[in-house]
């Protein structure tokens, strides 16, 4: 139940729930007809009601659904976009101009992603907490103002390049700047919760041989939760092994952890984000999510409740091989594993990857030493393993199968003939 301290008395206006949920790479929920494929993403927004009724007066939330790069026109279109990092930015822009022209103090802001999806939800939740909300005149700025940030991260600092960038984004970044001044309270934004942060354009080195700027511009400026983020959830794959996947975790600052600041980062499996037809990890990941933030926000139970079609046992599903099709062309690299108590980043493991058949023996002693610390399971994540039955027989069928026999088929030409790729940004290559 809503504590006390999250109960809204104020009658004097109004305030609503704005909630961001980005897509994945590929990942149109709108156009999928197949439930089984939905993502985690898309199945999260259409658990989020309409209005708060625990509230007093019940509070509006307005849910505004993002897809994934690339998934817009054609198949062909689809590729190509997806090894730009234009379409990265329009994303970026995107959502932080859905709340910033939606936004009135003291309504509350909510970020959620999977993947690059991820990486627009951090970038946004970012964005606020350096230059507050913009107007709608100043979101003309918007597009200089995140390359500006970019190159500024990554500018040397013996240089004036750093000088110069931070004077470019002064009138943004001052105290007293309005932006900074229509976001101004403790935490400007509730809640921020990722599935798997992809921080890179996250493409094989031979698709991005024609965009060295880019690969250059676009990443985090920092990994540092801001202390401007109430809480922080973060689902982690154990199984992911492609280099250019590494995962960005979130780091705890002094800033955020004196404020009371909540982050759980957790090590779950592959399938985090879903759109798989067998998808028993991915639902027990969005339980998770759900049991974390349902005191936040209000949630249609009984649809998360028809989400789970379980193939195996609670736990137990065998996690999708990453490195197959067309992600067997990318580098492989073992992630870090939490082999130990990090109070910087704060990871743990989760109760179901206990009931996988096969573990990393690395892991599996540190467990059993004690040394890496399972999470224990809120009170919906038990109601749901406790329902937990088997009802179908695997399909083991990979929604990307078709895609990846086309991104082969344009890698043999992106290697064998001369291709311009755009960038919607004409600012990358200045």
């Amino acid at each position: 139940p809503m504590s006390q301290s999250e109960v809204s008395t104020d009658n004097t206006r109004d305030r609503k729930r704005l909630i961001v949920c980005c897509d994945g790479t590929w990942q149109d929920g709108v156009l999928t007809q197949d439930r089984l494929l939905y993502t985690n993403t898309l199945r999260l927004a259409r658990t989020i009601t309409n209005e708060d009724t625990r509230s007093d007066p019940p509070i509006q939330q307005i849910v505004f659904y993002q897809s994934g790069i690339g998934s817009e026109g054609n198949l062909y279109d689809e590729y190509v976009d997806a090894t730009t990092g234009g379409s990265l930015a329009d994303k970026v822009e995107e959502a932080y101009g859905f709340i910033a022209l939606n936004y009135f103090p003291g309504d509350e802001i909510f970020l959620f992603g999977f993947s690059r999806g991820a990486y627009t939800a951090r970038m946004v939740a970012m964005f606020i907490g350096a230059i507050g909300l913009l107007d709608r005149r100043d979101m003309d700025n918007f597009a200089r103002i995140f390359i500006a940030y970019q190159r500024l991260a990554k500018s040397d600092n013996e240089t004036g390049s750093r000088r110069l960038l931070r004077d470019e984004l002064y009138a943004f970044t001052k105290p007293d700047a309005h932006g900074l001044q229509r976001a101004n309270t403790p935490f400007s934004i509730k809640c921020v919760g990722v599935f798997e942060t992809v921080g890179s354009l996250g493409l094989p080195d031979e698709l991005t041989l024609n965009l060295k700027k880019a690969k250059e511009i676009f990443g985090f400026p920092d990994k540092v939760l801001g202390g401007h983020i109430k809480r922080a959830y973060h689902a982690l794959a154990l199984n992911e092994t492609r280099r250019d996947f590494d995962c960005a975790k979130y780091e705890r600052a002094p800033e955020g952890l004196s404020k009371g600041q909540i982050l759980k980062q957790v090590g779950c499996h592959s399938d985090i984000g879903g759109g798989y037809r067998d998808h028993d990890l991915a639902d027990i990941v969005l339980i998770w999510m759900a049991a974390n933030i349902q005191d936040m926000l209000s949630l249609d139970m009984e649809y998360l409740r028809s989400v789970p079609s379980p193939v195996a046992p609670w736990g137990a599903q065998k996690p999708h091989n990453p490195r197959t099709g067309l992600s067997s062309l990318f580098f492989a690299t073992q992630r870090k594993l939490p082999l130990s108590i990090d109070n910087v980043t704060n990871e743990t493991i989760h109760l179901s990857v206990l009931e996988q058949a096969e573990l990393p023996s690395v892991l599996a002693d540190a467990i059993a030493a004690g040394n890496t610390p399972v999470e224990n399971l809120l009170p919906l994540e038990e109601e749901f393993k406790v329902k937990w039955i088997v009802e179908r027989e695997p399909q083991d069928i990979l929604s990307s199968a078709g895609r990846e026999t086309f991104y082969t088929r344009l890698l043999h030409h992106r290697l064998t003939s001369r291709y311009e790729y755009i960038n919607v940004y004409d600012i990358l290559r200045s």
